[in-house]
């Protein structure tokens, strides 16, 4: 925990925000611009003392849901908001994390087209994609508008057949979820893996044996109608969007 830069980051927020931003009147005699620290600490919830020894850089740990409060208190941004989170060496809660996937994120999946891409959130859930995914995992087209991953491998009655390692392929996301999900805290998460595990003896086999795995490129072989496709599968992280990942197929080199 980086106590005094959070200190410092904090009262400099406080002291850019008008007060008529948040609702209070700008009237009256204020010494220096922006917000008192004890309006601040009104509107997140903490005590005047608490918030002070952080701006005094004197407090050792701070939990989520100080940082949480005194971030929606401030009207931190959400790169302000992972910045303070940084600081404080505290995991920011993916559910408090943007959902939304703007346009210019699909037009980036549309321009590699006639690559097969797709975008995943923090939820592990398919945000978009392009018209060459589409067209090699045509289930996308019946999966709803927010189709989870780990539950269309496991509840897709055509990828074993299109994934010839499918089991293989199982076992690696369960692998790649758990320290997903480390890194990305959220209850979601947890409720999801519990869904999974009951539902499916295979996640549940791989997920006890608590192994974790890196997003490392890896050949995928897939058994389409129009013949056999090999492609060499990247998953990179998206810097605008904390917990997020693009994946994309390349056509893997012959010869």
């Amino acid at each position: 925990m980086e106590a005094a830069e959070l200190g410092s980051f904090l009262r400099t927020r406080r002291e850019r925000l008008d007060p008529a931003a948040v609702g209070l009147p700008a009237t009256g005699h204020r010494r220096t611009s922006g917000l008192r620290r004890e309006e601040v600490a009104v509107l997140a919830g903490v005590g005047v003392s608490w918030l002070t020894r952080l701006e005094q850089g004197k407090a050792n740990r701070v939990s989520a849901d100080v940082l949480s409060g005194l971030a929606t208190a401030l009207r931190l941004s959400r790169t302000e908001r992972q910045h303070l989170f940084a600081l404080a060496a505290v995991h920011l809660p993916a559910d408090v994390a943007d959902s939304t996937l703007d346009p210019s994120s699909q037009r980036l999946l549309d321009g590699l087209d006639p690559n097969p891409a797709y975008i995943l959130d923090h939820h592990w859930d398919l945000v978009g994609w392009n018209a060459a995914e589409a067209r090699l995992f045509p289930m996308l087209d019946h999966a709803g508008e927010r189709p989870n991953l780990l539950r269309i491998f496991l509840t897709d009655p055509d990828l074993p057949t299109l994934i010839g390692d499918w089991e293989h392929e199982v076992e690696r996301l369960t692998r790649q979820f758990r320290a997903h999900r480390t890194s990305h805290p959220s209850p979601v998460l947890d409720e999801l893996a519990e869904e999974l595990r009951a539902a499916h003896p295979i996640f549940e086999a791989a997920w006890t044996r608590h192994d974790v795995a890196p997003l490392a490129p890896k050949m995928r072989v897939l058994r389409t109608p129009a013949g056999t496709r090999t492609f060499e599968q990247h998953r990179l992280a998206l810097p605008d969007h904390d917990g997020w990942l693009l994946v994309v197929f390349l056509p893997a080199e012959s010869g």
